[in-house]
């Protein structure tokens, strides 16, 4: 199995960053995570920006004619900030189901990234988004983040399941952190340490 939801997974800790690589693929046992393109965008629209129920807590914009929609930007600028913005693929299919991204950047100081994700709702209940996660973290990991930090606006149920089965730790709330659909939201922050990175 990919992962464990009883015990934290291990990772091993490289001694210096690894470049950026656009063309890093990330495997689980039923996904590819692999970097967005431009064509990607159809796949995106029908699956994140077109539908209201998924940017109810996932934070984009909402998008009513496909063609307002595009990636360009968001890809040009993960690339110039040494981003990781993965499109989740299912492996056998081929299909585009969502997406994953590093949302900052991890520096020799500060240390750690976070992370964000969203999964069209017809994948909904398949444990695509655990797994995609997984393979973030273990990937991150893999590139020499010491620390990971996930969060979810309170009241996002299922993302807090999907953080808890990866073994990631509370950190805490932050109050009227996120204003968001016309109000001010508390978002809960989890994390998760490379215990075999003593700096």
């Amino acid at each position: 199995m990919w992962y464990s939801l009883k015990r934290k997974p291990h990772f091993y800790f490289m001694s210096q960053f690894k470049p950026f690589n656009q063309n890093a693929i990330v495997e689980t046992d039923r996904l590819v995570l692999r970097y967005m393109k431009s064509s990607d965008s159809h796949a995106i629209f029908l699956n994140i920006n077109s539908d209201k129920e998924v940017l109810k807590y996932f934070i984009d914009k909402y998008v009513e004619d496909e063609a307002n929609m595009t990636l360009d930007k968001t890809i040009d600028y993960c690339i110039a900030n040494a981003r990781y913005l993965f499109a989740i693929e299912i492996k056998e299919t081929h299909e585009v189901i969502g997406m994953i991204l590093q949302c900052s950047t991890a520096s020799e100081t500060f240390n750690f990234s976070e992370i964000g994700y969203a999964i069209g709702r017809k994948y909904w209940n398949n444990n695509y988004a655990t797994e995609a996660l997984y393979g973030m973290i273990r990937f991150l990991f893999d590139r020499g983040v010491h620390k990971v930090v996930v969060s979810h606006l309170v009241g996002n149920n299922a993302s807090k399941r999907v953080i808890e089965k990866n073994g990631l730790t509370y950190e805490g709330r932050r109050k009227d952190e996120v204003y968001y659909h016309e109000q001010y939201y508390d978002v809960d922050y989890y994390y998760l340490i490379n215990e075999t990175n003593n700096g």
